[in-house]
């Protein structure tokens, strides 16, 4: 991707996804679009894994930041979960969107994370809104 569109995705994604506390895009070569925190590329390949084996996926889960998140909920392109080490008011939820035909011409991932008292039912889409309209080939 040229680097004035990444500049703009960068853009992008921080108006629309400000109520989240990281904020990842790569695509499928786990090339680097767009983070709001320092990624270990390490965890960039079991993300995209998600979108296999449903089972795998939840007995898994997925690390982000180093951070251990349980998966709740497997409904490809959207895989989203909370992490369960604190109380249910301090947890944190994360959800990563596969966009299969994305602008680049190939899978394009997007992967948030989100702090109480911002929940799923919302973040999960504002999250496929934000990949549909910036990921998504036209």
């Amino acid at each position: 991707m040229p680097a004035e569109k990444e500049a703009a995705l960068s853009e992008t994604s921080l108006s629309s996804l400000k109520d989240c506390s990281r904020i990842l895009v790569f695509d499928e070569d786990l090339h680097i679009l767009h983070s709001s925190f320092q990624v270990q590329q390490a965890e960039l390949q079991p993300l995209t894994a998600l979108f296999g084996d449903r089972e795998q996926a939840i007995r898994n889960g997925m690390k982000i930041d180093g951070k251990r998140y349980e998966v709740h909920r497997h409904h490809p392109p959207l895989v989203y979960g909370r992490s369960m080490t604190e109380e249910p008011e301090h947890s944190e939820g994360a959800a990563v969107c596969k966009e299969e035909r994305g602008v680049q011409g190939k899978p394009m991932y997007s992967v948030i994370t989100y702090q109480m008292p911002n929940v799923s039912a919302r973040m999960v889409e504002l999250l496929r809104q934000f990949s549909e309209q910036h990921l998504r080939a036209k």
